[in-house]
């Protein structure tokens, strides 16, 4: 069967396509790009005054499955990433059971094949994630793990991350980090700032801590020349120190999460325990400063930091409560608020960081991830970038609902979603009620 997108803004960063143009496939392989495309086609989908992009991939969305599937499953996850635009991602290990062990990567990559998405498994770097001792690394490389991390787990001990670090660059397989120093905190997802003084909160996060264990992180990075993608830094300091070790490395990446672009240590006092997450959310320097990394190019890869929590979870005081936020659904409307509606950052850099970067960085372009070309699978996100709306609790796909931004206006929504030539997702129709 054939199918033509027709009349759609293509952004293709890696081929350097910005410009109004039909694409044609058929099954699952790109047939043609073109201006205009006469040919016949069985199905035909208009996308006028939309941006049709690389499918998105994300990286380290928990979907909590096998061990906590109240929060999440392979189903809902995989159902939410979709309806957020993504055709690939790389899961998180922020699981129990840790996949620390064969068995854990063995049961997900049973399921991968019957979900929406495509899901790339990832291995803990530790046993248990402790930080204590190594999971076999190699072992686990050869039964399909893309990255190792700790998940939301900072690693203490630094002659293991060194030994880590080795390790991973021999069988060419990428870390996944977290950079805080631990020493005087108690209380994680809670910015040490003046919110947490106003709540009497001690020993929350301190900023001055992830910087501190950022340049240790880096300076083994840069001696052991192991591919390491730098997550969710959080601060300016964080910022600046990167930007100047990325010159000089092409082995080492950045990430952020959108919620530390989307609010500042503020939202805590209005939103409470939705807005306890991992890093904290920071202060409103901290937020612009983030903006202005992503402008500058300093961040490479944008994520969801999907971490869903159920309502008790959330329910406990704010400093004993679980840090974590679902994130895949507002996505796109969260970048499209805060990112490209101040006219500083245009789609195709954020369709760089949220597309091609990832699927570069962790080998999965090769797969036809991050770029639309002839002859290559199809994974394709055509969104409305102008589309203005806000998420509503009954809405939500994922089985977890702890998100601060329901009610938050947002802009850009995806309106289809293609994953190996297959349509996974469509925006519902609105229904305008008639007047009695």
């Amino acid at each position: 069967m054939k199918v033509k997108i027709a009349n759609g803004l293509v952004i293709d960063p890696k081929n350097k396509r910005h410009d109004k143009l039909d694409i044609l496939f058929e099954d699952n392989e790109v047939l043609r790009i073109a201006k205009k495309i006469n040919d016949d086609a069985d199905i035909i989908m208009d996308a006028s005054n939309m941006i049709v992009s690389p499918g998105f991939v994300d990286v380290h969305p928990n979907f909590c499955d096998p061990g906590v599937t109240s929060r999440e499953d392979l189903k809902s996850g995989s159902m939410s990433a979709v309806k957020g635009g993504f055709t690939h991602v790389v899961l998180g290990t922020d699981n129990k059971p840790s996949p620390s062990q064969c068995n854990v990567l063995e049961y997900i990559n049973r399921y991968c094949d019957i979900m929406p998405v495509n899901i790339y498994t990832a291995a803990a770097l530790t046993e248990d994630r402790l930080g204590v001792e190594l999971a076999d690394i190699k072992f686990l490389a050869n039964h399909g793990a893309y990255v190792f991390s700790d998940g939301l787990r900072p690693i203490d001990n630094k002659d293991l991350l060194k030994k880590a670090m080795v390790m991973c660059k021999s069988v060419n397989v990428p870390i996944a980090l977290l950079s805080l120093d631990l020493k005087g905190i108690k209380y994680r997802g809670i910015n040490a700032g003046k919110v947490a003084t106003e709540l009497s909160i001690k020993s929350a996060e301190l900023q001055a801590n992830e910087a501190k264990d950022l340049q240790t992180n880096l300076d083994l990075a840069i001696a052991t020349g192991a591919k390491v993608e730098f997550m969710y830094l959080s601060t300016k300091e964080s910022f600046d120190l990167f930007s100047k070790y990325k010159s000089v490395n092409d082995n080492i990446v950045a990430s952020v999460q959108v919620l530390n672009f989307m609010l500042n240590e503020d939202s805590l006092l209005k939103k409470g325990t939705l807005s306890k997450i991992i890093p904290p959310l920071r202060t409103e320097a901290d937020r612009k400063a983030c903006i202005k990394a992503i402008a500058d190019n300093v961040i490479d890869i944008i994520s969801s930091n999907h971490v869903p929590c159920t309502e008790e979870d959330k329910s406990y005081k704010l400093k004993d409560a679980n840090a974590g936020s679902i994130g895949l659904e507002t996505f796109l409307g969260a970048i499209g608020a805060k990112l490209v509606d101040n006219k500083k950052i245009t789609w195709d850099s954020i369709i760089e960081k949220i597309s091609l970067n990832p699927a570069r960085f962790y080998g999965i372009d090769e797969d036809g991830a991050g770029s639309i070309d002839v002859g290559n699978p199809v994974n394709l996100t055509i969104f409305d970038p102008e589309e203005k709306w806000s998420l509503n609790e009954e809405e939500i796909v994922s089985k977890s609902k702890n998100s601060p931004l329901i009610g938050v206006p947002l802009k850009a929504k995806v309106r289809w979603t293609i994953c190996e030539g297959k349509l996974v997702y469509k925006q519902k129709e609105k229904v305008e009620n008639d007047a009695e």
